[in-house]
């Protein structure tokens, strides 16, 4: 899809330089920069599979607040004055569409010097819901503060330090694989998807568990979710599944600033058409989840034509 959002950074810089911000200046996000971010929410209405969200910044007035209450995290954050809050639908691929967009906007709040900080449990939703006038049909799934870090360092700055970041990360011979859940995928194999999946080992997880699992067949990447056991029980919810919509977001970014087109679709991915000989403990808890480059593999359904399906 199209991404609704531009930025002043190479989408890959502010990629590497986001890190979560817990410690902000107690500044009340404002001026031009609140506006951009505003019109940025308008414009990031609906989501790779076609699910509509909506998203608001929410000032907290510690003491008045919205609606006379206070808005906020469960003491992790500190001198937070705005936060980022979104709502989706809870049905199909909402979870996705909310990840995909919702990294889209803090990736903009990067790309203006401000920091943020994914919150997918602790927080006060009944407080952010009566702020968003939260619909019958909707789920506020996360939050994240806004603002200027107390320890401020720009872009280029944090560019500079991500390698310890980096490593922290999972390889990729645990991520991505060739052909076969039994075949790791090398950058060099990678070929003009090195950059992309690259960007999606990077991505943010809830408990940095990085659920995703990707298999390249020829032109295309085949998107899967690796299940950790007992973790969809930890909030109410689905985090991973906002995990998956949070790659496919880095994913489409490096591919756009490659120039490379393609698109998402639902295809019949190698995993699913026969039980591999041998499968990985990397693999044993995996769900298909959608594909890029489908024009090339033909026979799939492009997601946004997918409204009412799920996925489970």
């Amino acid at each position: 899809m199209t991404i609704p959002i531009s930025y002043s950074h190479s989408p890959l810089d502010l990629i590497r330089a986001r890190n979560s911000v817990r410690r902000f200046t107690g500044k009340i996000v404002a001026g031009e920069v609140r506006q951009e971010l505003e019109h940025c929410c308008r414009v990031a209405q609906v989501g790779p599979f076609g699910g509509a969200c909506r998203f608001r910044l929410i000032d907290n007035h510690f003491g008045g607040g919205v609606e006379g209450e206070r808005v906020g995290a469960y003491g992790i954050i500190s001198g937070a004055r705005t936060y980022l809050a979104g709502a989706t639908g809870s049905s199909g691929f909402s979870l996705e569409d909310f990840g995909y967009l919702f990294e889209l906007l803090l990736l903009k709040a990067t790309d203006l010097e401000l920091g943020s900080c994914w919150l997918g449990g602790s927080f006060t939703r009944s407080r952010f819901a009566r702020a968003m006038a939260l619909r019958e049909e909707e789920i506020i799934p996360a939050v994240s503060p806004i603002g200027v870090p107390t320890k401020r360092r720009s872009v280029v700055d944090r560019v500079i330090r991500w390698g310890a970041g980096s490593k922290r990360r999972k390889s990729w011979t645990e991520l991505f694989y060739d052909g076969e859940t039994a075949t790791p995928l090398s950058q060099n194999r990678a070929g003009r998807f090195a950059t992309a999946l690259e960007m999606v080992r990077l991505a943010p997880s809830a408990s940095n568990r990085q659920p995703w699992r990707c298999l390249k067949e020829g032109d295309t990447i085949h998107l899967y979710l690796q299940r950790f056991p007992g973790y969809q029980t930890i909030t109410s919810t689905d985090l991973q599944r906002i995990d998956l919509g949070i790659a496919m977001a880095h994913f489409d970014l490096a591919m756009q600033v490659a120039g490379i087109k393609g698109s998402w679709q639902v295809l019949d991915p190698p995993f699913l058409r026969a039980k591999p000989l041998q499968c990985p403990k990397t693999w044993q808890k995996a769900e298909y989840l959608v594909s890029w480059g489908a024009e090339a593999a033909g026979g799939g359904h492009p997601v946004n034509e997918l409204p009412g399906t799920t996925i489970r």
